[in-house]
């Protein structure tokens, strides 16, 4: 995945409201050096799905299908041992056109108005509208496969299946084959040589953060100066505040018939959780000239304890001592008793046109593409958290995002939610808002109005 590219300014309301973005990152124009989330190499041992296998032992019809996709640098033994299989086992030939990522927008509409639309078409993600916002283009639900129908969605979450399928039509387009979660990316050496055990709730967060600063060790690492970082603890927190109580909430924002006003003591508790331990002295000093990276360095030479921030960041952390010892939690805001939210991101996945002359056999390949057997490899070149859980990944910090997932309660599209959270289109942009906010340069008070007026005025265009 190329997280590099540069983050576009992202909405509180998605941002507070909680997507690995397989193949090219972050849609849109992306800003900062995240890095890709790390060493997950899959095991080779991961069995094929059924659903892989040919349907018959009669020699199939051989075809040929258009895959255009972006991100064949980021995929290449697995793109190449994608089509070597399924001509092999399918007599299907894979014809691939391989789009710069910066020319992908324009191609992919060139090939919709021309009616050259190819049998298998990689987006960057859809939002309830059908719009991806990428390739700033809405699809016609007819004239796309709904895909719910293939053996191998059955072996991915549920969680990112139904989210995929909460849209106008209804349907299944599209597959994301990778995840990024957000959470605590910790050295484990700091935590063991100040006897702090892995919290479980709000209070034990807090009382580790308490003993870390004691003993003079910076508990967490803030890379502030990137203004895309500031979002990341109020997502998590909208997860744990808002969302975990009333998932419909997203959905009134987006529409108009809620305002932040109108759940305000929800939403300051959801931003004062950073702005309180930013006062607490929880971060290092400097931490609004800090970016992302060296804030990750410090982690992983030990300088600081914790960085909370997305799963692609783990690289970046170990990159900066190969020997450290680095861990994943869920970062815990819950009171005891209570599961701990784990906002996650999918987008990402290949779309099948029913104007191709081979639609089954384009879902054939397809659902090999998604099939265990596959998707190992597809991991391995991706460094990722996969979705489909039957893909075994040898990576003890993969294990522990997944064992953080399975144990917490799961929330999809904390980022790329499309229309559903963020004022679209207006001049409020959120990451520099929130950066300024725990710069003090205006209140939380200052914030939710401010949100208010601009969602409104988009509202009504």
């Amino acid at each position: 995945m190329q997280q590099k590219k540069k983050w576009g300014a992202l909405a509180l309301a998605l941002a507070l409201t909680g997507s690995l973005l397989a193949g090219c990152g972050k849609s849109g124009g992306e800003e900062s050096g995240s890095s890709a989330p790390a060493s997950a190499s899959p095991s080779s041992s991961a069995s094929p799905s059924d659903s892989a296998s040919p349907s018959s032992a009669a020699p199939a019809e051989a075809v040929t299908l258009k895959y255009m996709t972006w991100d064949y640098s980021d995929r290449t033994k697995s793109t190449d041992a994608f089509i070597q299989a399924v001509k092999d086992k399918f007599n299907i030939t894979i014809d691939m056109q391989n789009i710069p990522t910066d020319q992908y927008a324009t191609s992919i509409k060139t090939k919709f108005a021309s009616n050259d639309v190819p049998d298998l078409v990689q987006v960057h993600g859809l939002d309830q509208n059908l719009f991806s916002g990428a390739e700033k283009l809405t699809i016609d639900p007819d004239k796309f496969a709904d895909l719910s129908d293939l053996p191998s969605v059955s072996e991915f979450l549920p969680a990112v299946i139904e989210a995929r399928k909460k849209n106008v039509a209804n349907k299944l387009f599209y597959v994301p084959v990778s995840t990024n979660v957000l959470g605590v990316i910790y050295n484990k050496k700091v935590f063991s040589d100040n006897g702090i055990a892995l919290p479980t709730n709000y209070d034990e967060f807090v009382a580790a953060c308490e003993k870390l600063k004691a003993a003079g060790v910076t508990p967490i690492a803030g890379g502030f100066k990137d203004a895309w970082v500031t979002q990341i603890i109020p997502f998590i927190a909208f997860g744990q505040y808002i969302n975990a109580k009333d998932m419909s909430i997203r959905e009134k924002l987006a529409d108009g018939s809620l305002k932040y006003a109108d759940i305000k003591a929800d939403v300051t508790k959801v931003l004062n959780v950073q702005q309180e331990w930013a006062d607490k002295g929880y971060f290092q000093k400097g931490f609004l000239g800090t970016d992302i990276n060296v804030a990750s360095q410090l982690v992983g030479t030990g300088k600081a304890a914790m960085l909370i921030n997305g799963t692609w960041q783990y690289k970046a952390v170990q990159d900066a001592d190969p020997n450290a010892q680095i861990g994943f939690f869920a970062l815990p805001l819950n009171a005891p008793g209570e599961k701990t939210a784990v906002p996650t991101i999918s987008d990402s996945g290949f779309i099948v046109s029913m104007e191709s002359k081979h639609v089954d056999k384009a879902k054939e390949a397809l659902n090999y593409y998604l099939s265990a057997e596959n998707q190992t490899r597809v991991i391995s070149d991706l460094n990722g958290i996969p979705t489909n859980t039957k893909v075994k990944v040898d990576s003890p910090f993969v294990t522990e995002v997944q064992a953080a997932m399975a144990a917490g309660e799961v929330q999809p599209d904390f980022w790329n939610a499309g229309g559903y959270y963020r004022p679209s289109g207006s001049a409020f942009l959120i990451d520099k808002e929130m950066q300024n906010l725990l710069a003090k340069g205006i209140t939380i008070d200052d914030f939710i109005a401010k949100y208010d007026a601009e969602n409104a005025k988009v509202l009504k265009k």
